[in-house]
């Protein structure tokens, strides 16, 4: 797996979605698209066998009091 954080597009939106992509076998393909505001970085982690993967939020338009996520 592949994960991206997008920070902002184009037009300068930062609520805008991250992508997961798996590896296929010859490329990446997209294999899950999920909400962020402002994303900057994804991390894996595990704890006692169990995988999470931790999305972190930076901002959204002029506000940077945002949560950030951990999936499981």
């Amino acid at each position: 797996y592949l994960a991206v954080a997008n920070h902002q597009n184009s037009i300068g939106n930062f609520d805008i979605n991250s992508v997961i992509y798996q590896w296929n076998g010859t490329a990446f393909a997209e294999f899950q698209s999920l909400p962020t505001r402002g994303a900057i970085d994804w991390t894996y982690f595990s704890i006692d066998g169990t995988g999470y993967l931790a999305m972190a939020n930076h901002r959204s338009s002029s506000l940077f009091d945002i949560e950030s996520v951990i999936y499981q």
